[in-house]
């Protein structure tokens, strides 16, 4: 558990309260997950040690009906008393179960089978739910929002102890003697909990009782909400396929391995690869995948798997394949699917989160396990050698059928958001926000609220009301632009459309982007004068890519305002080279287009005094010094002055010389003419004669070679012709 916790307060005892409860929350997490892993190897192997396969869809289906009864029970409990104290009830019950289980299994071998199954499916779900709700009454927001991964990975590191525990334990001791070890580890989860509970209870004050509707509102919420409603039936069409995919898996490996030992080993080392490739895909893909694929994309990932590898494990025949797509289904689930999953929550507000979320969470999941349990034994009255192929048949079209519903919930949850976030009954800090949907969301949103705020009083039925773009199609445009696909990308900057505010800081980001580069230009240029702010903060940040820095000034050269010439002044100090020169040239530009914008000559002279003291003699570097110049001193003859220079003439780069001398101050020429190469000679001509001298001397050497290359060019059309 590397690193101190987070603490909110400035008092050092606090800080180490809170530390020593991370550590205790941490070891809680990883001996409860440690004990679920231990006790679900156990049950699998003793059930189907002492019945044949064929009972499993029965006793998973009783068992869900149970749990559901006994989760509503433990929720009504909390709700009158408090999660630390339903916990240790949970836990020293559960303790007892177990040991007189053990004793029945001595003596009662197939009933104990049963009393075990029960168990672990009705504590199960039970003791999960309550050690979250622990964890989130023993940290206040700010620090579990820094905690939570840490304890989340005791977890995981549980997980991969308990399931090696079961596993070498199963050739030690047995199966029936393991309930004695999963005793243990329910015992010192229950005093690890204690412990954390008494070091909190000095920390966080007592939270007030809430009031919690009954399952009745709940259920009414549900039915009257299609958002919600969508919710319960992905959760229930997952569980349905789950309990398919269940079956599938422990039939194969029942036939492969037998019973006893053998069978609660592959168990204990299902589960342990499961639980670590399930960590180690939560930890590498996770946020990367709600970042690129958003709420929808992230959801849709598990169903695109399973509808193709349940079609492919039923035409492969072998073991192996059944375990695989079954082990893919709990990695996703417990990985990519959990963390799309608990966001759609978000929408929410929390009247009606609290009393739908357990509803939904776990009843939804109970129906869909009773529901998948009786497909299974309808399914194993058809002929022996079909019935597993059409399990895995009708897996295929459960996810895809999952599938489906997931395009749905993508755009019903940004609507609920939407709604939520005018209303206000939704706060979301966009620290916390890591998924493109919901990030895409906020951030219309909020530009929407910023300019109905900044906008006076209209008609409230104004005559184009309807001409403006929906929010979800804002947020499908946001999706597109945080998709990194240079087709959808694309799309969305040509589409003719003027951007809205929102998504200017999704674009910006673009420029850095070789082959998105002029489409990105051309759709901001379309909106620099309403966004200049925008960029212009990106344009002075030093924190920002470079690439996008020294980009910006070509956005912001077609924004003639006062505003943006104020800033690209400002840029004209910065560190960066590059960025300094593209400020220039887009000053230069926008004096070009309207001669009224205001550049105070002293700015300019004391950027090029500045660029002359620090920089070295370069080619480039002199053409942006001549540039900031030709802000201090308009016209012609500053840039013709350059040219001239430029020549082989020797009386005409005197000539530049010496109108240089003259036009620009004493301090800023003295550190100019050592980049010349020499001092010019003094001829006593005034300064409109030298004007004139470089002027009429330019335009004939101008006029020369325009003449030498149309003889080149003529005489290059000849030859062929001849």
């Amino acid at each position: 558990m590397a690193g101190p916790a987070v603490a909110t307060g400035p008092d050092p005892d606090a800080a180490a309260s809170v530390d020593a409860s991370v550590g205790f929350a941490c070891l809680a997490a990883g001996l409860l997950v440690a004990q679920q892993v231990a006790a679900k190897a156990t049950r699998d192997a003793l059930f189907l040690s002492n019945f044949p396969v064929t009972a499993l869809p029965i006793a998973s289906g009783l068992t869900a009906g149970v749990s559901l009864a006994g989760v509503l029970a433990f929720s009504r409990g909390m709700a009158r008393s408090s999660p630390p104290v339903m916990m240790r009830w949970a836990l020293g019950v559960s303790a007892i179960l177990l040991m007189g289980e053990w004793s029945l299994s001595l003596a009662a071998p197939r009933l104990a089978a049963v009393a075990v199954y029960f168990h672990v499916g009705l504590f199960g779900a039970t003791l999960v739910s309550g050690f979250w709700s622990v964890i989130n009454e023993s940290f206040d927001p700010y620090t579990a929002r820094h905690v939570i991964g840490r304890i989340g990975a005791g977890a995981g590191v549980g997980g991969v102890v308990g399931g090696l525990l079961t596993w070498r334990a199963a050739g030690l001791i047995g199966v029936a003697p393991m309930l004695l070890v999963i005793v243990g580890l329910t015992v010192a989860c229950l005093i690890v909990l204690e412990t954390l509970h008494r070091t909190d209870r000095g920390r966080v004050p007592p939270a007030a009782p809430a009031v919690r509707p009954g399952p009745a509102y709940a259920l009414r919420l549900i039915r009257r909400e299609p958002y919600l409603r969508n919710v319960a039936v992905l959760v229930g069409l997952c569980a349905l396929t789950e309990a398919v995919l269940d079956y599938v898996l422990s039939a194969a490996v029942t036939t492969r391995f037998g019973r006893g030992g053998p069978l609660m080993s592959f168990f204990a080392l299902y589960h342990t690869s499961v639980g670590v490739v399930a960590l180690g895909l939560q930890t590498a893909l996770a946020r990367r995948a709600l970042e690129r694929l958003g709420l929808g994309g992230t959801l849709a990932v598990p169903p695109v798997v399973i509808t193709l590898g349940a079609a492919l494990a039923a035409i492969v025949p072998g073991v192996w394949p059944r375990v695989a797509v079954r082990g893919v289904q709990a990695v996703l689930r417990n990985s990519l699917f959990r963390s799309a999953y608990e966001l759609l929550y978000t929408p929410l507000a929390p009247e009606r989160k609290r009393p739908t979320k357990a509803l939904l969470d776990v009843g939804a999941d109970r129906l869909g396990t009773i529901a998948g349990s009786a497909v299974v034994m309808l399914i194993l009255l058809l002929p022996a050698a079909g019935a597993t192929r059409m399990l895995l048949l009708l897996a295929s079209a459960l996810a895809a059928a999952s599938l489906v519903l997931t395009r749905r919930l993508q755009k019903g949850y940004v609507s609920a958001l939407a709604e939520s976030l005018r209303a206000g009954t939704v706060r979301l800090d966009p620290i916390d926000v890591v998924d493109q949907t919901t990030r895409a969301t906020l951030a219309i949103a909020d530009a929407q609220k910023r300019r109905i705020t900044a906008e006076p009083a209209k008609d409230p039925h104004p005559a184009h009301a309807g001409a403006e773009p929906s929010l979800v199609a804002d947020a499908d445009a946001s999706a597109a632009l945080l998709s990194g696909d240079p087709g959808r990308i694309r799309g969305v900057l040509t589409r003719g459309a003027v951007l809205e505010p929102a998504l200017v800081s999704l674009v910006v980001p673009l420029l850095a982007r070789d082959e998105l580069f002029t489409e990105a230009v051309a759709a901001l240029r379309r909106v620099a004068t309403r966004c200049t702010g925008q960029l212009l903060d990106v344009l002075l940040d030093p924190e920002q890519d470079p690439i996008v820095r020294r980009r910006v000034p070509r956005v912001l050269k077609a924004a003639p305002t006062q505003r943006a010439v104020d800033g690209l002044l400002a840029a004209l100090r910065d560190e960066r080279f590059d960025v300094r020169y593209r400020s220039a040239q887009a000053l230069l530009r926008l004096r070009q287009r309207d001669g009224s914008l205001r550049i105070p000559a002293a700015d300019a002279f004391s950027a090029a005094q500045r660029e002359l003291t620090l920089a070295r003699a370069s080619p480039r570097g002199l053409q942006h010094v001549f540039g900031l110049l030709s802000l201090g001193v308009p016209g012609e003859p500053l840039a013709v002055a350059l040219r001239a220079w430029r020549t082989d003439d020797r009386s005409l780069r005197g000539t530049a010389l010496e109108y240089l001398q003259n036009v620009l101050p004493a301090t800023v020429w003295g550190s100019l003419w050592p980049w010349l190469g020499s001092r010019p000679a003094v001829t006593g001509r005034t300064l409109d004669e030298m004007r004139d001298d470089l002027l009429r001397s330019t335009a004939a050497a101008e006029s020369a070679r325009r003449s030498k290359r149309r003889a080149t060019g003529s005489a290059g059309w000849r030859g062929p012709k001849q």
